[in-house]
């Protein structure tokens, strides 16, 4: 088996991994995302369009379909601002249809017979890049103070807000990332495959990614990198089964989400240790005991001026409440005209 006859499976591997760290960023404030294949298809429509018939360069059209993903992901983001987990879903699957019958029904870019004539301009040096910036870009928005606050939205709206984290900013922001993300691997996508049809846009296709963040694991940054790697290049490895290896790829991802529900990567807690195999990579953080002393440790003055302010006004409150007995009821003074 030589380079050549791989090339093609590299390439569609690396761009599975950018669109699904896209969506992993997109579903790290708690919108996971059914319209991934729409996005992908919008930006990769526009980019496809600036190319062949405005005759722009390549990177600025990619650049185009990053804007233009970045665009319908912050708008999705403001219309299911206030929809949690069936209700956002349902959204997102309903707004993806959508784009798909308009592309359908639209004849300047092919309508049902699919936009051609794009160039071939995408090899596996884009594709390489494409990954690597979208990983890079993930990673550190995932260690992020923004990141931190979307696992926070994620798993309580309630007390992130309590704290003073604004929830439609996080979401925004997080939603309008990945779908750049998204929206880029979708436009060099469409320069490889020279063809983008309305059915690309469609639920099934998106579900490709979802289903390689879930295999992967949500939790972690490194669970969609492992998904989409594995679940590209499994029917490849399996192609000697012949007619059985679809049914062996299905019972593999069956198995998996038996096994392991929460991918086969999970989140490591802030300061535990990373095991592999047995063998501790990275130590657990010790955490200094609160001994005797630090508890019994007087407070600040500030604070005990505070503390003692707030006692002062309770208790006068409480008296003057007792002076008035139980019968009597306060009036306002009558001013003299």
């Amino acid at each position: 088996m030589n380079f050549a006859s791989m090339a093609p499976v590299a390439i569609f591997t690396l761009l599975n991994v950018a669109m699904a760290l896209g969506l992993y960023v997109t579903a790290l404030s708690g919108q996971l995302s059914m319209a991934t294949a729409a996005i992908a298809g919008v930006g990769g429509y526009l980019a496809a369009v600036l190319t062949v018939n405005f005759g722009w360069a390549f990177l600025p059209a990619i650049a185009m379909g990053a804007a233009a993903g970045a665009v319908v992901g912050a708008f999705l983001a403001f219309i299911t601002l206030k929809m949690r987990d069936f209700i956002l879903k349902l959204t997102t699957l309903a707004f993806g249809e959508a784009l798909s019958v308009l592309a359908f029904n639209w004849d300047y870019i092919g309508g049902a017979n699919s936009f051609t004539g794009i160039g071939l301009k995408t090899d596996i040096w884009t594709a390489l890049a494409a990954a690597l910036i979208a990983l890079y870009v993930a990673w550190r928005f995932d260690g992020s103070r923004l990141g931190f606050a979307c696992r926070a939205v994620r798993d309580d709206p309630l007390a992130a807000s309590a704290s003073g984290i604004s929830i439609a900013q996080v979401r925004s922001v997080s939603f309008a990332l990945g779908a750049a993300l998204v929206g880029m691997a979708g436009a060099i996508q469409a320069h490889y495959v020279l063809v983008i049809s309305p059915h690309d846009l469609g639920f099934f296709v998106s579900l490709n990614f979802i289903i390689f963040l879930l295999f992967g694991g949500l939790q972690t940054l490194w669970g969609p990198v492992l998904g989409a790697v594995l679940l590209t290049v499994l029917p490849e490895v399996l192609r000697f089964t012949n007619e059985y290896r679809l049914i062996l790829y299905g019972l593999i991802i069956v198995v998996v989400v038996l096994r392991r529900p929460d991918g086969l990567l999970t989140r490591v807690p802030t300061g535990g240790a990373i095991n592999l195999f047995g063998h501790v990579l990275v130590p657990a953080r010790i955490v200094a005991e609160t001994t005797a002393s630090d508890r019994s440790r007087a407070l600040p003055a500030s604070l005990r001026r505070g503390i003692d302010d707030a006692l002062l006004r309770d208790a006068s409150r409480a008296v003057a409440d007792s002076g008035r007995g139980p019968g009597t009821q306060q009036t306002e003074p009558v001013s003299r005209q």
